[in-house]
C-alpha cells in the first residue's frame, strides 16, 4: 500500500534522515519507534509533502508522493494526524469533524461517516456543541482521530497518539486504532510508547540518529534483547 525506499531528508546542510526504508501493507498497523530525536517525525513530515525529500521515493498505492501535494494525498485516502492535535479551537467539536470531510470523495459519506465517529468516540457525541479549545487532552486526541476519520482515509498516519496521556486514555486510544485497522483502513504511526506500540503492532521498525536499525513483528522485537535492554527496561 505504502512503500518508501532510501528516504533522504536534510534541514538546510544538516542531514537528518539517512537511507530509511520501510513498507505499509493492506490491512495493518505498522509502527516507527525510538528515541526522542531519531528522525520519526521528519520521516513522516517528508512522506506527507511537508518537508522537501533530499534523496529516495515514496509511493502510496503505485503513485509517487513526491511533488505530490499534501490535500491531494488527502483525496487520494492518506491523512495524517499531527503530534499537535490541531483542531480549530473557537469551532465546535461538530463544526470541526464537518470540516474534514471537505474532500468530494468523504463529502459523498458524510452522515454516515459522522455515525461512525461518534459510535466510536461517544464522548464527542456528547460534547458535540462545545467548543473544540475547551476539551481535555484526550478528548482533542479523539476529536483529531474523529477529524481525520471524517476524510474517509485508506491510510491513516498518527505521529504520536499517546503523547501526554493518562494511561486509561491510552489504552483506549491504541484500542481504537486496533479497532480502525480491523475496519480495513491501514495504520502508519510514529510512537515513543514502545511496549503499547508493539502489542498492537502487525510489524514495526526502530529508528535511532536517522536511521533504520532494526523491524520485525512485534513478538520478534520483544524477544530481541537488544530492543529489551535500550527500550523495554527489562
Amino acid at each position: 500500500m505504502l512503500r518508501v525506499d532510501a528516504l533522504e531528508v536534510a534541514y538546510g546542510d544538516l542531514q537528518v534522515v539517512w537511507r530509511v526504508s520501510f513498507q505499509v501493507p493492506e490491512d495493518s498497523i505498522v509502527a516507527i519507534l525510538g528515541p526522542n530525536g531519531a528522525g520519526k517525525t521528519t520521516s513522516l513530515l517528508a512522506l506527507t509533502g511537508l518537508l522537501p525529500v533530499k534523496a529516495g521515493s515514496a509511493s502510496f498505492r503505485g503513485s509517487s508522493l513526491i511533488g505530490m501535494p499534501t490535500h491531494q494525498m488527502v483525496e487520494h485516502g492518506l491523512v495524517m494526524i499531527p503530534e499537535e492535535r490541531a483542531a480549530f479551537a473557537s469551532l465546535t467539536v461538530q463544526e470541526n469533524l464537518d470540516l474534514g470531510a471537505y474532500t468530494p470523495r468523504a463529502r459523498a459519506t458524510h452522515a454516515d461517516t459522522m455515525e461512525e465517529v461518534y459510535d466510536t468516540f461517544p464522548r464527542l457525541a456528547e460534547r458535540k456543541s462545545q467548543l473544540a479549545g475547551t476539551l481535555s487532552g484526550g478528548e482533542r486526541q479523539m476529536l483529531a482521530i474523529g477529524k481525520a476519520l471524517m476524510a474517509r482515509p485508506e491510510l491513516l498516519i498518527l505521529d504520536e497518539p499517546s503523547l501526554g496521556l493518562a494511561p486509561i486514555i491510552v489504552d483506549h486510544i491504541f484500542e481504537v486504532i486496533r479497532d480502525i485497522r480491523d475496519r480495513g483502513v491501514s495504520v502508519l504511526m510514529v510512537e515513543q510508547h514502545l511496549e503499547m506500540a508493539l502489542e498492537s503492532a502487525d510489524y514495526a521498525y526502530i529508528m535511532e540518529t536517522g536511521s533504520i536499525v532494526t523491524e520485525g513483528t512485534g513478538p520478534e522485537l520483544e524477544a530481541d534483547t537488544r530492543v529489551q535492554e535500550a527500550y523495554l527496561s527489562l
